[in-house]
């Protein structure tokens, strides 16, 4: 990574100066790695995106690795078509590390799509042969972007037409060895309205995982609305793994194409090897298409809610609705709940979850710890590198994010996914597997301190509830009323397939009501945020 003039001065008071030669104008997104910034060259004015891996992280070698991978994928990915990297470094000031690309003018295809809705046809498919392409070309390169969707979609008018740009390659990796390195962190990459089934297992992915999630965003460009109407994370990540591809028809009335709707549902298979095998193939079929009655039609924008992004799939996204690990009575699942259940799909090291998706075959798992030559080892912290896989099975089957039911079915699904690899880096990759999932739950538990339903034991809840501060001046006797309804309501109908899964879902009702009810100043104190759904109960 290029190094930096020790330079950083401020320029008339506000804008600072990065690197000696970039000066840094206003912020244009975060994430959960870092920000990006719009900047002008010092000395020549062109306008640059910089991308900054946060500060905490700037200094953690396994995250610098991938920033720094990210940097060679990008390089890799030379076409017009796709947002250029321009240059690498660190700010000597705060010791970030970023990264320098074009800058794209215009708008993304979702702030579009909220704003006009469905795209006449033509435009449509005009948008997904340009983003095509740029797969076809990425893909020739060994580079998978994983990350299709509407917001890493550019846009620009003019008179020449309508200019496409896809931006992002920054979650990209090469296939196939080095997707396995780094998956093995515990995070699924992607959003989960556009992640292909195998994304969703964590299984080594190639160009067709693109494929799918462009065919996504083709449906969605042509009817306004997404394929899956789920509105929580965990939910759409089960309707990517289960629920068959919808008709044009079936979410947007009048928009009859069964042509299209063939190539959608070849370009969406769950299966990989009954999609279309390239890019390219999927290109040619969308060009092959004869335009419909409709096509130079646009439809009006639909709600805002209804075209909303679902949450990403990380430690720190949110996710409304209802989740998908439990089979309540009740409707009114809180939005902590389905959060935990996300959690559990995404915070483990590899297939991570809600289903058993792969069956334990012929997997021969040592009981010591694996060599430090293991690869990507070393991105994880000594004391976990020193547990035997015993230790680490234990510490996984013992999991605070997941009731233990689903623990057991992701050690399964871990020796399952392990047990397709060659057969002489299996014990590596399981090891890896669940070395992520510790690391995982280890951060999101230190890092969210609104999870009070994982860090604190039933009786510790309890006696809080019944003494600390509440937002309403219930009596103690109105707050065991409110606990008891909670046991009625919720805990009397969740699924319990294992023993500890009750105590397990106690502890997150519990949680979730102090969260809702606690004092504005507990909370100040404490950290911690109110969540935008709660239980909505009283005392009888």
């Amino acid at each position: 990574m290029a190094e930096t003039p020790e330079q950083d001065t401020l320029v008339s008071g506000k804008h600072r100066i990065i690197g000696g030669r970039y000066i840094l104008e206003r912020q244009l997104g975060a994430g959960g790695m870092g920000t990006v910034w719009r900047a002008s060259q010092l000395g020549v004015g062109n306008l640059v995106a910089i991308k900054f891996l946060n500060e905490a992280l700037s200094h953690d070698e396994g995250l610098v690795k991938r920033f720094e991978q990210e940097a060679k994928v990008s390089l890799e990915v030379m076409h017009p078509g796709a947002a250029q990297l321009l240059d690498t470094g660190r700010d000597p000031k705060t010791g970030q590390l970023f990264i320098v690309f074009e800058y794209v003018e215009g708008e993304d295809l979702r702030a579009r799509l909220a704003r006009d809705g469905a795209l006449p046809f033509d435009e449509a498919r005009e948008i997904a042969l340009r983003v095509g392409e740029v797969l076809a070309a990425a893909h020739a390169r060994g580079v998978v972007h994983r990350d299709i969707k509407p917001e890493n979609i550019r846009l620009r008018r003019d008179l020449g037409g309508t200019h496409v740009k896809v931006l992002d390659f920054g979650i990209a990796k090469f296939r196939p060895e080095a997707n396995a390195r780094l998956t093995a962190d515990g995070a699924i990459a992607g959003t989960p309205g556009y992640m292909a089934p195998e994304q969703v297992r964590a299984e080594p992915l190639d160009g067709r995982a693109d494929v799918y999630a462009l065919g996504l965003v083709t449906y969605e460009m042509v009817t306004g609305l997404h394929a899956f109407a789920s509105k929580s994370a965990p939910a759409l990540l089960v309707d990517q793994m289960s629920t068959p591809m919808p008709t044009l028809l079936t979410r947007a009335p009048g928009r009859a194409f069964p042509e299209l709707d063939a190539v959608l549902q070849k370009a969406c298979a769950k299966d990989p090897a009954q999609r279309y095998q390239t890019a390219k193939d999927f290109v040619q079929a969308l060009k092959a298409l004869p335009s419909p009655p409709w096509s130079s039609r646009a439809r009006p924008a639909v709600a805002a809610a209804t075209l909303a992004t679902p949450a990403p799939a990380s430690a720190s996204a949110t996710a409304g609705g209802a989740a998908t690990t439990v089979d309540p009575t009740p409707s009114r699942l809180p939005l902590v709940v389905a959060l935990l259940a996300l959690l559990g799909i995404v915070g483990g090291g590899g297939a991570f979850g809600l289903w058993k998706l792969a069956k334990a075959g012929s997997l021969r798992i040592s009981a010591t710890p694996a060599g430090e030559d293991c690869p990507g080892i070393d991105m994880y912290k000594p004391e976990l590198r020193a547990l035997s896989t015993a230790e680490l099975e234990a510490r996984v089957s013992r999991s605070r994010l997941m009731p233990p039911s689903l623990s057991a079915r992701q050690l399964d699904t871990l020796r399952g996914t392990a047990n397709n690899y060659d057969p002489a880096k299996r014990d590596c990759m399981y090891r890896l597997m669940l070395i992520g999932s510790v690391a995982a739950e280890g951060t999101t538990l230190s890092t969210t301190p609104e999870l009070w339903g994982q860090t604190r034991e039933v009786k510790d809840l309890e006696a809080l509830f019944l003494e600390m501060p509440l937002k309403h001046a219930w009596t103690v006797a109105q707050r065991r009323d409110v606990l008891a309804q909670i046991e009625a309501l919720f805990i009397a109908n969740l699924k319990k397939d294992a023993a500890g899964d009750e105590e397990h879902w106690r502890r997150q009702y519990y949680g979730l009501e102090l969260l809702c009810e606690a004092a504005d100043e507990t909370l100040e104190q404490l950290q911690a945020k109110r969540p935008g759904s709660c239980l909505d109960l009283s005392p009888r």
